[in-house]
């Protein structure tokens, strides 16, 4: 498991990354330095004070740098910071106003955080930005033409770090967000945006009601300007099949149908449930290969 570096040694002259934090965003940090520094051991308690802090700046890459150095530290606490608490605070970077933000707690909890509070807080993130890139789509404004870009690209994340904790709760809220996917028109291709890593996300976890919901996504995609996602769906699900050893339908323009006829053969191989996850995972998610190249759109690379 990944742990940031340890805090320097008293003395080194050097501060600790939110410490220095609450210097640039112009807070006072004298009651939060020895908390940190002085040999004593970091506590979550400290660590939280001093993040809150900084957190109340109004600059987005001071608040993203903040939610990154309260993740990297509290991955040295006792319970590697998995707590309740912790996932509380992280959280609050999940609906900023700043796309950075959002990206640096989607990091910070795609993976060792606890199970019930992570999977609450992305169902929440997920319905918040798919409704604020829905919003901008159709504006011609170049403001509106980057956030969709950049927003897009963070919901992929998001349901890929959601997607991590293999639970019947992150299923069903994924499979929400899937079914949520209109046809495409004219003037808004969301559902092209959204939904090849939205449905790789719910076939990560791959439950029998998961392909099934994936599959039948597919019947909404047919006709006029549904082309390119319904491409997006299939190539998702023909990734899926081909993982599971059972090789997927050709695409054509009724692969609908056959998408269906695969599900009905295959239905039997994938579990009913997967049930409630108990612990944190201990692993990032996994990233497609073909996303590690340099990427030019402002889009996150995390988790």
């Amino acid at each position: 498991m990944h742990h940031s570096l340890p805090l320097p040694p008293h003395g080194t002259g050097r501060l600790p990354g939110l410490v220095l934090l609450l210097l640039l965003a112009g807070a006072t940090p004298a009651l939060a330095v020895p908390t940190l520094q002085d040999g004593k051991p970091l506590t979550e308690k400290g660590l939280i004070s001093v993040f809150s802090k900084a957190f109340r700046s109004k600059d987005g890459p001071t608040r993203a740098a903040a939610i990154t150095e309260l993740g990297d530290q509290s991955r040295q606490l006792e319970d590697e910071g998995a707590s309740k608490r912790m996932v509380k605070e992280l959280a609050k970077g999940l609906t900023d106003d700043d796309l950075e933000v959002r990206s640096a707690a989607v990091g910070q909890l795609a993976w060792g955080r606890y199970p019930d509070s992570v999977i609450a807080a992305y169902e929440d993130a997920l319905d918040d930005l798919q409704k604020e890139v829905a919003k901008r789509i159709t504006r011609p404004d170049d403001e509106s033409k980057e956030y969709v870009q950049r927003g897009t690209r963070l919901f992929g994340d998001a349901a890929m770090a959601l997607a991590n904790y293999k639970d019947d709760r992150s299923a069903d809220i994924l499979a929400s967000q899937l079914k949520n996917l209109r046809r495409n028109t004219s003037s808004n291709n969301l559902s092209t945006r959204l939904v090849g890593r939205t449905a790789a996300a719910l076939l990560d976890i791959g439950t029998a009601e998961a392909v099934e919901t994936a599959v039948k996504q597919m019947q909404v995609y047919n006709g006029q300007y549904q082309e390119s996602a319904s491409r997006a769906l299939h190539q998702a699900l023909a990734e899926f099949a081909t993982r599971v050893g059972k090789a997927p339908p050709n695409w054509e323009m009724n692969v609908a149908v056959r998408w269906h006829d695969w599900f009905e053969d295959n239905e039997d191989l994938f579990p009913k449930k997967v049930g409630k996850l108990k612990v944190p995972p201990p692993e990032r998610p996994y990233v497609e290969p073909s996303r590690n190249r340099e990427r030019k759109d402002g889009g996150p690379e995390r988790p």
